[in-house]
C-alpha cells in the first residue's frame, strides 16, 4: 500500500509540473502524447527536486552525461544541489552514541550540536576528541535506507515501462543507468566505505604530496564515521589563498598530477574532486577529502584507452570507431559516416598547439558526435570524463592559462612504456601458453569427437533459444537481422555437402536467393 501510495504521489507530481503527456506516453495517466522533444528540462529539474533525494541524486548522474543529454538539459540538471536543512541534533545523537558506546561526554571534550554540513544521506559535525584531535563526526540521516530502497525501486520500475513505451528514452538505457547508481548509492549510504576508500587512495596520494583525513576505525561503521578535521584554506576561497601569498600554480599542478595518477595509474580515484573537496593545508600540502563518491578504472579499460590513444594519436580514424563501438556495445549505426565525423574532429585539433587544448571544448565535441549516432559510453568511463572535466574546470579557475593537457602528456607516455615493458610482455606471454596448454588438453576430447562424426555420420548442433530470438529480432531493443539467414544457410550447404551433395546444392540456392531478395528489397 505504500508503495502505491508514493506512485500516486508522483502521479500528482507529474500533473503539477505540467508532465501529464509524459505519464499519458508511459500509459499511467490520461490526456494526449507528449512527444519527448517537446519536454522543458525545467520542469523535469523541478520534478526530480520535489520526488526526493534518489531523484535530486540521479539528475546529478545524468548531468554528467553529455554523451546521453543535450547542453540544455546538462545546464538544466547541473542546477539540482544535494542540499537540505540538517536535523536536530537530538534526531541524530542516539545513533553518535550508540556507535561510540556511551555519552557524547564520555568521547568528546567538545561537540558542535551545529550541524556544519548536510546532504539527503548524511549530515557532519565539528567535535574534539578526549585526547585533543579536532574531528569531523558524520551521521547517516535515521530512515533514509528505507526511504532511498522504496524509491530505487519505483524509479527503476518506471525505468522499465519508459524503455518499452518510448524509443527516445529506450536508447539512454534509463534502466541499466539506475543499476549502475544504485551501487554507488548504496556505497554511500555505507558510511564506513568512505573510510576505506579514504585510507587506500590516501596511501597512493602521499607519494604526490596529497593528505586524507584519518579515520577512527573504532568509531566508524555503516551510520556514523569519525574523521581527523582537516586545518587549511578552502579551495573554494581563492581570495584567501591568495591573500596568504600561497603558491596557486604548483598547488594547481599538484592536484592535476593527484587526479590523473589516480585514475590512470591507480585505477581508483575519487570521482567528486570539486573545490569544496580540496583544502590547502597549514603545512603548505593538499588535502582532499569526502570519498564517499569513487570511481574505479579496470586494467581491461585502461588498455583501451592506450589503444584509443594511439588510434588518435596516428590519426587511425577506424581504430577510433571501433574501440567506441566497443564500448557502446556495437550497436548498428552507419559506420562510414561516423568515421567522417571523427576524421574531422581529429583533424580540427591534430595541428593546434598542446596549451591551446580545451579539454571541455573536445569532451563537448565528442558527447555531440555520440548523441548524433546514438552511442553511450559506458558508466565507468562517464565518471573518468566528468572527473576530468572537474579536475580542469578547477585548475583553470586558479590559472587560466594551466595546461592540464600537458600533464596528462607524461602519465600517456608512461602507459605506453608499461605496455611494452619486459614484465608485461613475460604476462601475455604467460596467458598465450596457458591457452596453448588448455588447448593440448582439450586435444583428445576434440579428437573423439571429430571419429564420432566420422564414424555415425552425423553431427548435433544446438542453438540456445535466446540465440534464436535474437536472430528473429524477438529480443527486447534488438532487431531481425535477415542478412544474416543467407550466411547461416551457406554453412549449412558446406556443412552437408560431403554426405548430402544434393541438399547442399538445395541450400546454397535458397542462400543465394535470401540474399538477392535481402539486397534489393531494401533498395
Amino acid at each position: 500500500m505504500k508503495e502505491r501510495e508514493r506512485f500516486a504521489q508522483i502521479m500528482v507530481l507529474l500533473g503539477r509540473h505540467g508532465l501529464k503527456g509524459l505519464a499519458a506516453r508511459l500509459g499511467l495517466g490520461l490526456g494526449a502524447n507528449e512527444s519527448i522533444e517537446n519536454l522543458r528540462p525545467e520542469a523535469v529539474v523541478a520534478l526530480l527536486r520535489d520526488i526526493g533525494p534518489v531523484a535530486v541524486k540521479f539528475g546529478q548522474i545524468l548531468a554528467m552525461r553529455g554523451d546521453l543529454l543535450g547542453p540544455d538539459w546538462i545546464t538544466a540538471l547541473s542546477k539540482l544541489q544535494d542540499r537540505v536543512p540538517p536535523l536536530p541534533f537530538a534526531t541524530v545523537r542516539p545513533l553518535i552514541e550508540e556507535a561510540i558506546g556511551g555519552d557524547i561526554d564520555s568521547c568528546f571534550s567538545r561537540f558542535d550540536e551545529k550541524a556544519i554540513a548536510a546532504g539527503s544521506i548524511a549530515q557532519a559535525h565539528a567535535g574534539t576528541l578526549l585526547d585533543g584531535r579536532d574531528v569531523i563526526v558524520k551521521v547517516r540521516r535515521p530512515g533514509i535506507e528505507r526511504i532511498v530502497d522504496a524509491d530505487l525501486r519505483l524509479l527503476r520500475r518506471l525505468a522499465r515501462i519508459a524503455e518499452r513505451r518510448i524509443p527516445e528514452i529506450a536508447r539512454l538505457q534509463p534502466d541499466e543507468l539506475l543499476g549502475h547508481f544504485a551501487e554507488s548509492l548504496d556505497r554511500e549510504m555505507d558510511l564506513s566505505a568512505e573510510a576505506r576508500a579514504s585510507d587506500a587512495i590516501g596511501k597512493y596520494l602521499k607519494n604526490f604530496g596529497v593528505r586524507t583525513a584519518h579515520f577512527d576505525w573504532e568509531l566508524s561503521g555503516r551510520r556514523v564515521n569519525i574523521q581527523e578535521r582537516l586545518r587549511g584554506i578552502p579551495a573554494s576561497d581563492l581570495d584567501a589563498a591568495r591573500r596568504n601569498n600561497l603558491d596557486l600554480t604548483g598547488l594547481a599542478t599538484t592536484y592535476a598530477q593527484a587526479i590523473l595518477r589516480m585514475i590512470v595509474i591507480n585505477g581508483h580515484f575519487h570521482a567528486d574532486p570539486h573545490p569544496g573537496n580540496v583544502f590547502f593545508l597549514e603545512d603548505g600540502a593538499l588535502g582532499l577529502i569526502d570519498f564517499g563518491a569513487v570511481g574505479t578504472l579496470l586494467p581491461r579499460r585502461r588498455e583501451e584507452l592506450v589503444r584509443l590513444g594511439l588510434a588518435i594519436a596516428s590519426e587511425e580514424t577506424a581504430g577510433v570507431v571501433d574501440i567506441l563501438m566497443l564500448w557502446a556495445g556495437d550497436p548498428d549505426v552507419d559506420r562510414a559516416k561516423l568515421e567522417e565525423a571523427l576524421a574531422e574532429l581529429i583533424e580540427r585539433f591534430s595541428n593546434v598547439m598542446l596549451e591551446q587544448i580545451d579539454l571541455g571544448d573536445i569532451f563537448q565535441r565528442v558527447f555531440a558526435i555520440l548523441r548524433k549516432f546514438q552511442l553511450a559510453l559506458p558508466p565507468d568511463l562517464a565518471l573518468v570524463l566528468r572527473t576530468l572535466l572537474t579536475a580542469e574546470g578547477f585548475v583553470r579557475r586558479i590559472d587560466p592559462s594551466f595546461d592540464i593537457a600537458r600533464e596528462l602528456s607524461p602519465l600517456a607516455r608512461e602507459l605506453m612504456r608499461e605496455r611494452i615493458s619486459p614484465s608485461r610482455l613475460r604476462g601475455e606471454a604467460g596467458k598465450l601458453f596457458a591457452a596453448l596448454g588448455s588447448a593440448a588438453l582439450s586435444m583428445p576430447s576434440l579428437l573423439g569427437q571429430i571419429e564420432k562424426i566420422a564414424r555415425t555420420g552425423t553431427m548435433t548442433v544446438s542453438l540456445a533459444p535466446k540465440d534464436i530470438e535474437r536472430l528473429r529480432g524477438d529480443d527486447r531493443g534488438s532487431r531481425a537481422r535477415p542478412q544474416l539467414y543467407p550466411a547461416a544457410l551457406a554453412i549449412c550447404a558446406a556443412i552437408v555437402f560431403a554426405s548430402k551433395p544434393a541438399l547442399s546444392v538445395v541450400l546454397a540456392l535458397f542462400s543465394i536467393t535470401l540474399a538477392v531478395i535481402e539486397r534489393f528489397g531494401r533498395r
